[in-house]
């Protein structure tokens, strides 16, 4: 069985514009813009707070101390001249002055006990005093004395103390001993006797030829 198609007009004038809009190339579009990368902003690196330079004050010298007025010394006094010593010792008319303080030390022998007759015996040297002076005291030959301290008679005799004085005004010279008749007298005061000192006074003794030495005349070791 055929089939009549009929076309008409309008509606192919509507099929050919609808078929040529159908095939018409596709309206043109515009290409999308290429948008370059935006670089990400360059941020300035921050520097670092740098902190002031220390700055070294320049050295200050030090102030200059005025100096003190330095005091002027009093002068030096003179020296006073010392009085010159005269000899150890002096005689005049008889009476013997003996300066003790300008002896040389005296020569000091403590008794000992194992002798006979233990003797504390102490002198002068005549080359440096310029004279001898002896005390021999004994202390077994007389009865009144045996070593003991404190004040006795001198008197060079076995009934008496045991104790002798030797003076020769002179030393080695031409005079001789004046104790040596052991008539010599007087007063001897024993403060020390031991192995390591004396302190002995001489105090009024008289020789038979009249010599004195009034003293009192103390010797000691000190």
């Amino acid at each position: 069985m055929r089939s009549t198609v009929q076309f008409r007009p309008s509606l192919c004038l509507t099929v050919v514009l609808l078929a040529v809009g159908c095939t018409s190339a596709p309206p043109a579009v515009s290409p999308t813009p290429t948008i370059a990368p935006t670089a990400p902003p360059t941020i300035a690196p921050t520097a670092a707070p740098t902190s002031a330079p220390t700055v070294t004050p320049a050295p200050t010298s030090a102030p200059t101390a005025t100096p003190a007025p330095t005091a002027t010394p009093p002068p030096t006094p003179e020296p006073t001249p010392q009085a010159t010593s005269g000899p150890p010792i002096a005689i005049e008319d008889g009476v013997v002055t003996i300066d003790a303080a300008a002896l040389a030390p005296l020569f000091y022998s403590p008794a000992d006990p194992s002798a006979s007759d233990p003797l504390y015996l102490f002198h002068t040297h005549p080359a440096g005093d310029g004279f001898f002076l002896s005390v021999e005291a004994y202390t077994k030959f007389g009865r009144d004395w045996s070593g003991e301290l404190g004040t006795f008679p001198i008197d060079c005799t076995q009934a008496g103390t045991g104790i002798c004085v030797h003076f020769d005004p002179d030393g080695p010279g031409p005079q001789g001993d004046l104790g040596a008749d052991f008539a010599v007298t007087g007063e001897v005061t024993f403060t020390r006797l031991d192995n390591d000192g004396y302190d002995i006074t001489l105090t009024n003794v008289h020789f038979s030829d009249g010599t004195t030495i009034p003293g009192p005349l103390q010797l000691t070791s000190g």
